[in-house]
């Protein structure tokens, strides 16, 4: 092989790479899928970030600099019509671009609208750990989340010594059972694990402490919602 046979397998992969560029197919967060979009604005700009190099002990090594291109693109989606932002890492003309930056965002875990039939706090809070999660956080929404657990037991029976005998409180007074209980158990362990331990949890498993809490916090937020629907209920005639 010499090395004209070389430069065209050279010459060939960039172009493959260019045509997918081209392509404009990206994930649009009205349609929730990748749709065909419009280029409106693109643009690049040279960046020279820095990569730091950690060792065994998690303490900085050493560090590097590099250069790579970051490429803007303002799309509008040929569907709905809706504006789309991404940003893509440029590296090579031989690499495919990565992306490294959509908004709106693409959410991991879609908000719920029966929260804000929960107090303010609940509300303010949990609107607070979803863009956590949805910007790509994985150890400050599971910290709200122990936090939102705390202000829920602390609304229903204030604040009454360790969070054993606060659960069981909970059990008692009717507004657990048993199951919820254990748990409720289990979330907080995941959340003292991130507190106090330096635990990163996967996403997965933040998915699952928010499943248990909200589970609880969804039939309080139904409570408040049957109150308000028997107060605007038509009356008998």
């Amino acid at each position: 092989m010499d090395k004209t046979d070389i430069d065209m397998k050279a010459i060939e992969q960039i172009k493959e790479v260019d045509a997918r560029r081209k392509n404009n197919k990206f994930f649009c967060h009205h349609c929730k899928v990748e749709t065909k979009q419009r280029v409106l604005f693109e643009k690049g700009e040279i960046t020279t970030p820095e990569i730091v190099l950690f060792d065994e002990n998690g303490k900085r090594k050493d560090s590097v600099w590099t250069i790579e291109a970051r490429i803007w693109k303002i799309s509008e989606c040929m569907g709905c019509e809706k504006i789309n932002l991404n940003v893509f890492m440029r590296c090579s003309p031989f690499e495919d671009d990565v992306l490294i930056h959509h908004f709106p965002t693409k959410d991991f875990r879609p908000f719920p609208m029966w929260i804000t039939h929960l107090n303010r706090d609940s509300t303010e809070l949990l609107s607070e750990i979803y863009l956590s999660l949805n910007a790509g956080n994985i150890r400050l929404p599971l910290m709200g989340a122990r936090t939102l657990l705390d202000l829920f037991i602390v609304d229903k029976i204030g604040d009454v010594g360790s969070f054993k005998n606060k659960l069981q409180k909970l059990v008692d007074e009717k507004y657990i059972t048993n199951s919820s209980r254990e748990l409720l158990e289990l979330a907080l362990e995941y959340g003292n694990a991130t507190i106090h331990r330096g635990y990163k949890p996967k996403k997965e498993e933040i998915n699952d402490v928010l499943d248990i809490i909200e589970n609880i916090l969804h039939a309080e937020a139904l409570t408040d919602k049957t109150k308000e629907l028997k107060r605007s209920a038509p009356k008998k005639k």
